[in-house]
């Protein structure tokens, strides 16, 4: 690819990027705005099978906006200096060990790769490799400010 063809590229590609970013904010104005006249709207709404409500409008040409509010999930896991923790506690009434159990696990110490390059030497590799998840790659623009001419 040419230098110019490259430039022409990245310059349609923020066009672009601008015009998502500012449909894709208008989407959540709109959804938000949909939302809240389900809120509006309990009694229309049906319960789903997790405990949760949906409820359908219907767009002047047919289309749908369905919106469904996920009922209560519980926690994935509590952690002792988690500011619940007592309250949790106290609630259970002597049946905390009961209801909820002890999970242990591990994470690597500050400096993983270091400290394994250090006490295992050249074994640290697949250690390391072991321990990583791969990188995601993105692409981001910077636009400058469109200029009125």
């Amino acid at each position: 690819m040419t230098d110019q063809k490259l430039r022409t590229l990245i310059t349609t590609a923020v066009i672009l990027d601008r015009h998502i970013a500012q449909e894709d904010a208008r989407l959540k104005e709109i959804k938000a705005q949909i939302a809240a006249e389900a809120e509006t709207r309990k009694e229309e709404a049906t319960r789903t099978d997790g405990g949760g409500l949906s409820i359908t409008f219907e767009g002047a040409d047919g289309c749908i906006a369905r919106v469904v509010t996920a009922g209560p999930t519980l926690l994935a896991s509590l952690k002792p200096d988690a500011k619940k923790f007592s309250k949790i506690q106290a609630a259970c009434h002597g049946l905390f060990t009961r209801l909820f159990e002890t999970d242990f696990t591990r994470r690597p110490v500050a400096d993983f790769r270091d400290q394994a390059r250090t006490l295992l030497g050249v074994q640290a590799g697949a250690l390391i490799k072991l321990c990583e998840t791969a990188g995601k790659t993105t692409v981001s623009f910077e636009t400058k400010e469109a200029t009125s001419e």
